[in-house]
């Protein structure tokens, strides 16, 4: 393999400890709902395992059963998940009550203070005008004194007005201050729930989504087996660490997905025909394609995409593929793999990858392992998916390494593109 290469994968990152973790509770006793935790604390992993998952059932059309069950999973996960999330929810509507009954409790109080603050006024009022009355009956007339006393009188009438006037502006600005502050801290606690409660509704939603996303998970658990899954996990982790886009070979990441999972497909119908194949090839199926990852990069790095494209357009066998990249690289997309999964610890899947299409290279009592996973890729490559020419060439292969073609071709039926 080339030195571009070599530096790429070397330069590669190992796996994360949450990954290291699961993978190891994959290989342990731990039971597929403990896993479905475990896989959906990391949202985006899990969100693409799922979305590969339901893809995977669409394609069954002929296990409509399948995608009823898993329809009616759904179903019943939302009627699952929908208790904390009810819960939640009625955690929510109860705090919203009890605060809209404090405002109107506050609201009342308010109202209540005010009205007795009215009456205060008009009880002072009403000894104000006691007081004039007391006044005017102990009233003497005396005639030698009525101008003097009338003037006086006039001026302590005056001097009181202005005294109850000036009062009572002072306890108007004093009530209206008090009103004002009132607003202001009521505003303000108002406002304080409101984002509380806002709080709650988006961590009650997040509780609930990640309470349906586990319950999914459960179900495809028990949809696809332990080893479909892995083959999805480890899918997923390369995609999200890779992020291919094959730029020289004019297939883009959707695409490789789309090619990879319906080769994947092939297999796991394939091998229950074949219970001696262990499915751990499940794996090595779908993630192969990721060695051509570095390849397009160096073929676009030289300057050569477009003269790349036009010479391997036209590849249907798996060495054809092979022989250009040989030509623009140096190297192929089978020892590149070998050399990516190397790097991460996963030996079975390198070796799968290596002998992938040179079963006759391979040891003998794995022949047949290398020699499935040859045909699946002449079956469906990333030009040609399931075509008659296609076909044609994986039935030859069929002969060849003596596989059954009803067997082949019953798991194809069940298909479909």
């Amino acid at each position: 393999m080339n030195k571009f290469i070599t530096q790429k994968i070397g330069a590669l990152a190992g796996f994360s400890d949450e990954i290291l973790k699961i993978l190891a509770s994959f290989d342990a006793d731990v039971s597929d709902v403990r896993l479905a935790l475990q896989i959906s604390k990391n949202a985006p992993l899990a969100d693409k395992i799922l979305d590969l998952a339901f893809c995977g059932l669409s394609k069954f059309s002929a296990e409509g059963l399948a995608r009823q069950n898993f329809t009616a999973a759904n179903g019943r996960c939302d009627l699952q998940g929908a208790e904390p999330v009810k819960s939640i929810g009625c955690g929510l509507q109860d705090a919203a009550d009890e605060w809209r009954q404090n405002e109107c409790t506050s609201s009342e109080q308010k109202g209540a203070d005010l009205a007795g603050r009215g009456d205060s006024l008009k009880f002072n009022h009403s000894n104000d005008a006691n007081d004039a009355n007391c006044s005017d009956e102990n009233f003497k007339f005396n005639p030698s004194q009525v101008a003097s006393d009338t003037q006086r009188q006039n001026q302590h009438a005056a001097a009181r007005a202005d005294c109850a006037l000036g009062s009572s502006i002072s306890t108007q600005a004093a009530q209206t201050q008090q009103q004002e502050r009132e607003q202001e801290q009521g505003q303000a606690q108002q406002q304080k729930q409101e984002q509380e409660w806002g709080r709650a509704q988006e961590q009650g939603r997040e509780q609930g989504a990640a309470t349906l996303k586990t319950l999914k998970l459960q179900r495809a658990f028990e949809l696809y087996g332990r080893e479909q899954m892995r083959a999805f996990f480890l899918f997923a982790v390369f995609d999200a660490m890779l992020k291919p886009s094959l730029q020289a070979y004019r297939i883009d990441r959707e695409k490789l997905t789309q090619v990879s999972l319906l080769r994947n497909l092939l297999m796991f119908s394939w091998i229950k025909s074949y219970p001696q194949i262990e499915q751990s090839i499940l794996s090595s199926v779908i993630l192969v394609e990721f060695g051509r990852v570095f390849i397009d990069e160096q073929v676009c790095a030289a300057g050569k995409a477009e003269e790349f494209y036009h010479a391997i357009k036209g590849s249907i066998f798996p060495q054809d593929f092979t022989d250009v990249e040989m030509e623009f690289s140096g190297t192929n997309r089978e020892s590149v793999s070998h050399a990516l999964f190397a790097h991460f610890g996963l030996e079975q899947i390198a070796q799968d990858a290596l002998y992938s299409n040179a079963p006759d290279d391979a040891p003998f009592e794995n022949k047949s392992r290398y020699a499935m996973l040859k045909i699946a890729k002449t079956a469906v490559n990333i030009y040609h998916h399931f075509d008659e020419l296609s076909i044609d060439n994986a039935l030859n292969l069929l002969v060849e390494f003596g596989f059954e073609q009803e067997a082949f071709l019953e798991a194809k039926g069940e298909i479909s593109i």
